[in-house]
């Protein structure tokens, strides 16, 4: 215990100020990268990440964070933008997307899936003709798609509350309860049993980027019912929303009121119900591609300005364990890992503490500290074996990385 508690400063300690802030991708040895996009979306599959979509019909890109290359497998079968995808097994489905024009963009009716094993596309099935729209969030479970809000309209009107089931074995569409408030350019999140919508707009002209959606309105599977929770502190549109154990976090995102895109991150603790601030990215960007690979949170691409015209090749990401330890609940950082709520095992060592006067209290406490220190030991030997082998950009125009 004495031995780990001398590591953290002399180890950690100068790394643990880097680890807190975003750093720049790190450049690949074969010289690839991605190709810069915006209104683009991502998913994990597997150990990588997969780029897809972005006006003008970008290519599906595939990160792999073990190898740090980018490999290009090929354009979808049409444009496809503002849209979340969703990953079953090895499939990619693509489904309440836009294509073409603004500002009144088309809605594309058809369910496309990207097959990660052969990278080839195929067609799933179609939006019902009563439910089109655009700019929706997706998110899967139990083999499901479940679809929300939208836009019928492209950038001019029509934000819609829908929400529906999409099972894509048998092709069958469910009709469930409208969200509370209706809204488009938004990623919803999946914890537990319950879906998660925060950020995002009702979009119509003149100023598209207005009208942003404050409440965060969940859905629980359990009970079929909606409720309206805390209502996030920055108001945006065009962010990535992704869940991280109990927390969801969104980053990024833009707002009519700042000409560039924004580099706010926040995290909504599903527990509390309650928003905190996470640290804020490098650039701010939206219309982003982004996820969680352990032991990091990526943000691929976007856009750096507020509509779209300046699009970045730059990517950057956080590293996990930070994540779990912004939560300021101290001894309760580890059940935000995506291992689940492990870190409450912990507790069953306390048993010994029912008897405070006692020996065996005593004892008990003692095992629960000594299994602690072995623990950060073991935890600090990991991210001091991250950070040893991990190379680091200092500046995203470089074409090389020192290692650090």
């Amino acid at each position: 215990m004495a031995t780990a508690g001398a590591l953290a400063p002399l180890s950690l300690r100068a790394d643990a100020a880097t680890d807190t802030i975003w750093q720049w991708l790190p450049a690949s040895d074969d010289g690839s990268i991605l190709t810069a996009r915006h209104e683009a979306a991502s998913v994990v599959v597997g150990e990588a990440i997969y780029l897809l979509g972005g006006r003008g019909n970008r290519p599906v890109e595939r990160y792999t964070p073990s190898t740090g290359q980018w490999e290009n497998l090929g354009v979808a079968p049409m444009e496809l933008h503002h849209f979340q995808p969703v990953a079953i097994d090895t499939d990619i489905y693509v489904i309440g997307a836009f294509t073409c024009c603004y500002p009144r963009e088309s809605i594309v009716q058809q369910i496309y899936r990207f097959n990660t094993l052969t990278a080839t596309w195929d067609v799933a099935g179609n939006l019902p003709e009563s439910r089109l729209r655009g700019s929706s969030a997706a998110v899967g479970r139990n083999g499901k798609i479940y679809v929300l809000g939208g836009n019928t309209q492209g950038h001019d009107g029509g934000a819609v509350a829908w929400f529906d089931e999409f099972d894509p074995v048998t092709g069958v569409w469910n009709e469930l309860p409208d969200a509370p408030h209706a809204r488009d350019h938004f990623s919803a999140a999946l914890v537990k049993d319950q879906l998660v919508a925060a950020a995002g707009r009702q979009t119509h002209l003149p100023n598209p980027s207005a009208n942003p959606v404050l409440e965060t309105d969940l859905y629980s599977f359990s009970t079929g019912q909606w409720q309206t929770s805390t209502k996030i502190p920055t108001a945006r549109s065009g962010a990535v929303t992704v869940s991280h154990g109990t927390d969801v976090i969104v980053a990024g995102g833009e707002i009519n009121t700042a000409t560039t895109a924004l580099s706010t991150v926040e995290a909504f603790d599903t527990r509390s119900s309650t928003w905190r601030t996470m640290p804020s990215l490098q650039m701010g960007r939206h219309g982003s591609g982004g996820g969680v690979l352990a032991p990091y949170l990526y943000m691929l691409s976007g856009a750096s300005s507020l509509g779209g015209a300046v699009e970045t090749e730059t990517s950057e990401r956080l590293l996990v364990p930070n994540l779990m330890g912004e939560s300021g609940e101290s001894g309760e950082s580890s059940e935000t890992g995506e291992t689940g709520e492990t870190g409450e095992t912990g507790e069953t060592g306390e048993t010994g503490e029912a008897g405070e006067t006692g020996e065996a209290g005593e004892a008990g406490e003692a095992a629960s500290s000594n299994k602690g220190g072995a623990f950060n030991f073991w935890l600090i030997a990991l991210l001091v074996l991250i950070r040893c082998t991990t190379r680091r950009c200092i500046d995203p125009t470089a074409k090389s990385c020192t290692v650090r």
